[in-house]
This record gives structure tokens, C-alpha cells and sequence, in this order.
């Protein structure tokens, strides 16, 4: 009777979604605004270890169901041109997770997600892109030490969402596409709250896309040869930037109680311009991690260097961060040496030319570590070409 009722709302959410978007999009056909509809079909995968093998009987087949509202861009802006002209969008994500016993401890997950979808080629009729989504998800089962002690993987109803696929885009008329993709999505807090060994879900999908009004031919790059702010005019030049981000963890579940930590990281990359939307470079770190203290306690000096490889792929004022690099993991003062392997991935926003804000989810060794977010300070340093390479050297997209 509950499965009943909840299908039966998610399906009136569904037609109030598509006749409210109908009625907007009508008014700006210009948008060229799609909705879409997929099934997923995935395996849940979760990672064991000696302290958590209870977690591999969640590992099953699993399916899922998605609504997204997204519009294709058409080079009204020049980064649409520069990246292939990406769609934008949300997404809403629905699972049960199965029907059995050992499913109903995980419960069923409701996400919402704001996304951006890069094609690899610019052909509209048939597209090869990857997609990706960070939002919010709400699980309606948790981790509870009396009544729901099993569930290891989620320690909080509110979570993170994360969605990163391929997918294949078909016309089959003008207004209609099919869709297939394979990808990942994750459920986690970012070990806000504890247990967080997180949710893995590996899918294939498939399903349709429809324009609620002619698409809107694009905007050809030859019309758009201005430069605007934040992007790359063909000089020469390097980047620095230097942030501070202070970052929040929760060790309850190592010590019984409600026990919550600061984590404080200074960062410094350099980073070089590869083509106007791309940036590669090195960066240094240094962490301070309150939780530390208690965890080693027989370390005398609690810094943690760190250094990393840094990927920056701009979409005018907000671009995204992607970092693998290596951190010690001892005392500086110890005569050992040990480093530990961790990713980070961050979202910055440019209010001008130099202030950014970012938002940072950090793993190690595919595992939640911690959230952190602060503010940051962007240095461009210019120079111009050497005379002569003046004369060969054009602008790699928009010629001058």
C-alpha cells in the first residue's frame, strides 16, 4: 500500500512538472529548453574492508528512475562556443534500492541536482558527452545504534549528490532524441556525520528527450571574435592563486559520542592557460586537522603538506577544480616518512578578476575525508609573445 501511494505521488509530481514547465517554456521558446525521462538499471557497489564487511550484502542490482529539465545553449555567451555548446539543467533522482529486507535499511533516495552536460563533438543530430551533477539527496533510512545498526553506509537523512556519466544523444526527428548513458552516482555527507562509507551506484540508462519548442539554431563562432572577462586572449601568461578553506568532520561513530572537528587548509597552485577553457598546474597545501589531536596523539607538530596536480575547466565566472596529489601523513618532526593518496573537488565562483569562493569535497583513497569551503585570491600574470612568434600565432578557436 506504501509502494503504491509513493508511485502514485511520484507520478502526479511528474505531470505537474512537465504541464508547469510546458507553460513556462512556452512563454521562452528562445531557451531551447528539453525534458527528459530515463531509466536506470545498476549495481550498487560498496567497498569492503575488515571493519566494514557487513556492507557487501548491500551490493545488488538496483533500479532507478530520473526527470530532468535542461536547456541547450546556442553561443549566446562565448563559453557555450568554447565548450561545444553544453546543456544545463536539473535533474531528479528517484531509487528504492530494492524491495527486500536488507533494502529497507537503506531505505529509497530522493535527489535533486543541478547539472552540465559536455559534448565531445559538436554534431547536434548525434552527440557523444559527459555529464555531470552535484546536488542534494535525502535517504529516508540511517544509521541508528538500536534500530537500524546495520547500516554503516549513511549517517545522515540529507546528503551529497553526485552523478558523473557518458551518455549518446540520437535525433530521431527535430524535436525528439534518444538517450543512453553509463555512469556513476554517489550518495555521501562528506563525513559530516558518521557512519559515511557513502552509497555507489554504476548504471546504464536509457530514455527519451523532447524540445517543447523548435530548437533555436546555434550562433556560428566566426560572429563572436571579442574576448570577454575571465578568458584566455592569446597572450602568453600563468596564473597563482592562494586560498583558505576551513573544512568540518564528524568522528562520532569512533568514540560513542558527538564528537566534531575543524579541518584548516592553505593552498597555493600555479597554474598554466592550455587553451581558452583549460588550466594545468601544480599546487602546494598545508593541513591542519583538529581531529589529529586525539586520533595521534603522539605527534608533536600536526601539519600536514601536501602536494598536487590541478585541472581548471572555466565556464566564464565559475569554473571547476579537479586535484590528485599526495599528503604526508606523519609527524614533520618524525624521521619516518609516510604519504597518503587524496582527491579533491572544488567549485569556484569569480566575483572580479582576482576573489573567488570555493566549495571543496576531499577523499582519500576513494573515501570521504571532509567538506571544507572558503575564499581565495587569483593572480594572472601576462607577458606577450616573443616578435617571432608574433606573426604565427593565432587565437586556437576564434582567429584574429
Amino acid at each position: 500500500m506504501k509502494s503504491h501511494t509513493l508511485h502514485t505521488v511520484l507520478c502526479l509530481l511528474c505531470c505537474l512538472l512537465i504541464i508547469g514547465v510546458g507553460q513556462v517554456c512556452a512563454q521562452s521558446s528562445h531557451k531551447n529548453y528539453e525534458i527528459e525521462a530515463r531509466m536506470h538499471y545498476g549495481y550498487m557497489y560498496f567497498q569492503n574492508d575488515e571493519f566494514h564487511s557487513a556492507l557487501g550484502r548491500y551490493s545488488r542490482h538496483t533500479p532507478a528512475f530520473e526527470l530532468s529539465l535542461h536547456r541547450n545553449t546556442y553561443g549566446q555567451h562565448r563559453w557555450e562556443v568554447l565548450h561545444n555548446y553544453p546543456s544545463i539543467g536539473f535533474t531528479f533522482y528517484y531509487s528504492g534500492f530494492g524491495n527486500d529486507s536488507i533494502a529497507a535499511e537503506l531505505g529509497k533516495v530522493f535527489a535533486l541536482y543541478p547539472f552540465i552536460n559536455f559534448p565531445f563533438t559538436p554534431n547536434e543530430s548525434s552527440r557523444l558527452t559527459f555529464k555531470l551533477g552535484v546536488g542534494l539527496s535525502w535517504l529516508t533510512n540511517k544509521f541508528h545504534p538500536t534500530e537500524n545498526f546495520h547500516n554503516y553506509a549513511i549517517g545522515s537523512h540529507l546528503n551529497a549528490a553526485i552523478n558523473l556519466s557518458f551518455e549518446y544523444r540520437q535525433r530521431i526527428v527535430e524535436r525528439l532524441h534518444w538517450v543512453t548513458s553509463v555512469g556513476l552516482t554517489h550518495f555521501s555527507n562528506g563525513a559530516t556525520r558518521t557512519p559515511n562509507m557513502g552509497i555507489n551506484i554504476f548504471s546504464v540508462a536509457t530514455g527519451f528527450s523532447w524540445y517543447l519548442a523548435p530548437p533555436k539554431t546555434r550562433i556560428d563562432k566566426k560572429l563572436r571574435p571579442k574576448n570577454y572577462l575571465f578568458e584566455f586572449d592569446g597572450k602568453r601568461h600563468f596564473v597563482t592563486d592562494y586560498q583558505y578553506t576551513l573544512g568540518f568532520k564528524d568522528m562520532s561513530q569512533q568514540y560513542g559520542t558527538h564528537q566534531y572537528f575543524f579541518v584548516h587548509n592553505i593552498a597555493a597552485n600555479l597554474m598554466f592557460q592550455i587553451t581558452e577553457r583549460d588550466r594545468l598546474g601544480l599546487g602546494l597545501e598545508m593541513v591542519y586537522d583538529n581531529s589529529d589531536k586525539i586520533t595521534k596523539p603522539n605527534w608533536g607538530i600536526y601539519l600536514k603538506p601536501g602536494f598536487l596536480f590541478a585541472y581548471e575547466m572555466m565556464l566564464d565566472r565559475v569554473s571547476f577544480m579537479f586535484n590528485a596529489g599526495v599528503r604526508n601523513n606523519v609527524p614533520l618532526n618524525s624521521k619516518t616518512f609516510g604519504l597518503l593518496f587524496y582527491q579533491k573537488v572544488a567549485v569556484r565562483y569569480y566575483f572580479n578578476e582576482n576573489l573567488f569562493a570555493t566549495l571543496a569535497f576531499t577523499t582519500y583513497d576513494i573515501k570521504a575525508d571532509f567538506i571544507s569551503i572558503g575564499i581565495g585570491y587569483h593572480i594572472q600574470h601576462k607577458y606577450y609573445l616573443p616578435r617571432h612568434e608574433k606573426k604565427s600565432h593565432r587565437n586556437p578557436v576564434f582567429p584574429r
